[in-house]
């Protein structure tokens, strides 16, 4: 893969990535649960490829995530619900 450096944060954007999102550093959160980071979004770029009407095609990337309980990787797809309304009809 190749890289170039970003010009807002020190860190590489990987050329190859169909998505790259940079963020300045914030805080970290830790507790007995973990620890997490907190960061600005600066900019987020998609290759035209991956957008439907403006908005990123989540699917079309073939994105994979990582679960660090139970060390695997899984494919990321397929809307399953709407945020902040799904959860109104559970009251």
């Amino acid at each position: 893969m190749t890289f170039e450096k970003s010009e807002l944060v020190d860190a590489p954007i990987i050329n190859e990535f169909p998505i790259a999102i940079e963020c300045e550093f914030i805080e970290y959160q830790g507790s007995e649960r973990g620890i997490g980071v907190i960061g600005k979004v600066l900019r987020t770029s998609v290759e035209e490829a991956h957008l439907k009407d403006g908005k990123v095609d989540i699917d079309s990337i073939e994105a994979i995530s990582f679960d660090p309980f139970t060390m695997g990787y899984y494919k990321v797809g397929g809307r399953v619900g709407n945020a902040f309304k799904d959860g109104l009809q559970l009251k």
